[in-house]
């Protein structure tokens, strides 16, 4: 009897010290973080920068903030904040913005009051009219997946992060393929609105204009929290940081801003009720020196560019001088803050003040379609005619030229954009050196001679002139 006894229990301590297997969803290990009593946020994936869903309890209820693009995982993290809360009684769902990936999942909390700012809809509206679109994209994403992991070429380090991603894609795709329809917002706001919980206050501002028109900030006093949805981050805990990736000041209007800066003002004299900024993918973290940084950012900006539009500077002379590296130096490298970035924004603020419209903006979309070469003809013919209804600069030129010859391979579409840009700056050596290149691609040995050689009269210090012109003379001569 006493052997029998000792076996059990020995037995049993074996069992009970085992290492238990991690909880998945879905086939993707979930992570369930408690940042406050009474508050969890949930997410799937080690790699995949996918949406953290936090979760509230309140006197009145549940308040959730966010859903995935996925929702079967939804349907899976409302049982699970059931689960860690102790309480199933979900009362409200609030919406950082309209992105398909913080609001696909509104179904599944259906029986609640779901809140967000009035743009929302608008966003959700033209998302789901572009369902096929994107089920195409995803579809080809999906193969193209698991060519790489099928090959054995795929680097071990990025292996299980191509599988999340394979997983995530899967999941999604099954979702677009089962014609799905938008749950809208029941509740929303413009500028503000506080939703009292009894001991839990939520206080909802509007920060449209730089990552969506719908952005807000969730501030939560009573837990010290600070949700700041996609907007910024400036740390990054995974080497994919997704929609953290890029702070630009690109979605808003003249009316916006001066909201955004009011808010963002106001949230800042309140930092020592916030003793953490979250933000809405589980791989960004965000710090109180971060989200002051990136607000001086966003006036330095406001201010400048308005100047400049309200005085008719000229843009690309501005944009020349008004670099991160001469202007912001502290932010140079800071998670976020891109040279691309910087320059969408100071376009997009342009556009803003001045009403005039972005030559760049109005040819991307036509980009790797067959209406481009149509499309650009007629825009260069307009440009070339009413040229103060335009804005663009040396950068932009350059870099639709660039797109075009080597992301694209359309050469010939190429040289159309660089010749326009020898038009609009027709003192450019940088202008006859893309031409050159151009033309050198094409084959038209002669011609690119002749460029580089005109891109050097301008510039004798060009570096990259002087080498091609020596290799196509010793190519000619041979």
């Amino acid at each position: 009897m006493y052997k029998k006894s000792f076996f059990l229990i020995m037995l049993l301590v074996a069992f009970v010290t085992l290492p238990c297997a991690a909880e998945s969803v879905e086939g993707l290990p979930l992570h369930v973080q408690k940042i406050e009593p009474g508050v969890v946020r949930v997410w799937v994936g080690d790699h995949v920068s996918s949406t953290a869903v936090s979760a509230i309890a309140t006197k009145k209820g549940i308040v959730v903030i966010d859903t995935t693009n996925i929702p079967k995982l939804d349907e899976a993290f409302r049982k699970i904040i059931a689960r860690e809360l102790g309480r199933g009684d979900f009362k409200y769902l609030i919406n950082t913005h309209g992105h398909v990936d913080h609001v696909s999942g509104n179904g599944v909390y259906a029986d609640c009051q779901i809140i967000a700012h009035e743009n929302v809809k608008g966003m959700m509206e033209e998302m789901f009219q572009d369902i096929p679109r994107r089920s195409e994209w995803n579809t080809g994403y999906i193969k193209e997946q698991r060519e790489q992991l099928a090959s054995g070429k795929i680097a071990a380090e990025k292996k299980a992060g191509t599988e999340e991603q394979l997983a995530i894609s899967t999941l999604i795709n099954e979702y677009l393929q089962s014609s799905p329809k938008p749950t809208f917002p029941t509740k929303t706001f413009r500028d503000k609105l506080v939703l009292d919980c009894g001991d839990v206050t939520f206080e909802l501002y509007q920060a449209g204009g730089t990552h969506t028109p719908s952005d807000i900030f969730i501030l939560v006093p009573q837990k010290g929290l600070l949700l700041t949805g996609d907007m910024m981050a400036d740390k990054w805990l995974s080497d994919t940081p997704g929609c953290l990736a890029t702070f630009a000041v690109r979605t808003g209007s003249a009316e916006d801003y001066p909201v955004l800066v009011k808010n963002w003002q106001a949230l800042i004299e309140r930092k020592d009720e916030i003793k953490q900024y979250v933000p809405g993918h589980w791989n960004g973290e965000l710090s109180f020196e971060g989200f002051l940084a990136r607000f001086n950012y966003l006036k330095a900006l406001l201010s400048d560019i308005e100047a400049l539009a309200k005085a008719g500077g000229d843009f690309n002379q501005f944009m020349t001088g008004y670099t991160l590296k001469d202007k912001f130096p502290a932010l140079v490298g800071s998670p976020g803050i891109t040279i691309q970035g910087h320059q969408m924004s100071l376009q997009h603020l342009y556009q803003v003040y001045s009403g005039k419209i972005s030559l760049s903006g109005e040819l991307q979309g036509s980009f790797g379609s067959d209406a481009f070469t149509a499309k650009f003809a007629a825009l260069r013919a307009d440009l070339l005619k009413n040229r103060d209804k335009y804005f663009y600069s040396e950068a932009d030129l350059t870099g639709l030229g660039y797109f075009l010859l080597q992301q694209l391979k359309k050469v010939d579409d190429a040289i159309a954009m660089f010749e326009l840009y020898v038009q609009l700056f027709p003192q450019s050596w940088n202008a006859y050196d893309s031409l050159a290149e151009g033309w050198y691609t094409k084959g038209d040995k002669k011609k690119a001679l002749e460029l580089y050689q005109k891109s050097l009269e301008l510039n004798p210090a060009n570096e990259n002139g002087k080498k091609f012109v020596a290799q196509i003379e010793k190519e000619l001569n041979n």
